[in-house]
């Protein structure tokens, strides 16, 4: 278990060695969450263990934290409890991803290091709603000043013969 997180990671090796990794990541390191926070306060909880099951390496474990959002409704604050769990299979084909049960969500593997922030921040994203709003009516409308009433014009229909009825009385043709 270790006090500081990590920036860069090897998954298949800290699954070979059944690491354990506990600790806090401030929201500030996730650059692409910030266009979903209100403000970026606030830290998230880091439980994550990594194994083998089989020949798959995997990372298991959960993923916590106070976020407050940007409500989309009213473009106030809206405080949002991430509560993830987290169980991936990492591999290297697709073939490999198609043959792992649906209990694991699929990551591709190509290089040896991994940003630890980076897989974080893919988790929390996709616990995040796709319109995040308040549960009631959050927008308080104003009424504006009472305006004057507009006052209402009679207007007469128009009508397409009316050329032809004028020519009629006054003789020309």
């Amino acid at each position: 278990m270790l006090d500081q997180l990590p920036e860069l990671i090897d998954p298949v090796v800290f699954a070979e060695r059944h690491s354990h990794l506990l600790g806090h990541l401030s929201v500030r390191r996730l650059s692409r969450l910030a266009d979903f926070l209100f403000d970026k306060k606030g830290e998230l909880k880091i439980d994550l263990q990594f194994y083998k099951e089989g020949k798959v390496p995997v990372i298991e474990g959960r993923i916590e934290g106070h976020l407050t959002l940007t409500c989309q409704s009213c473009l106030q604050a809206l405080e949002w409890f991430v509560d993830k769990p987290v169980k991936i299979g990492m591999v290297q084909t697709i073939e490999q991803a198609d043959r792992l049960t649906e209990e694991f969500e699929p990551m591709m593997v190509s290089d040896n290091k991994m940003s630890l922030p980076g897989i974080i921040e893919d988790e929390v994203l996709i616990s995040l709603p796709d319109y995040p709003r308040h549960e009631n009516k959050c927008l308080q409308y104003e009424p504006a000043e009472k305006l004057v009433e507009p006052k209402e014009i009679e207007q007469k229909p128009d009508n397409p013969f009316a050329v032809l009825a004028t020519l009629k009385n006054t003789g020309d043709q």
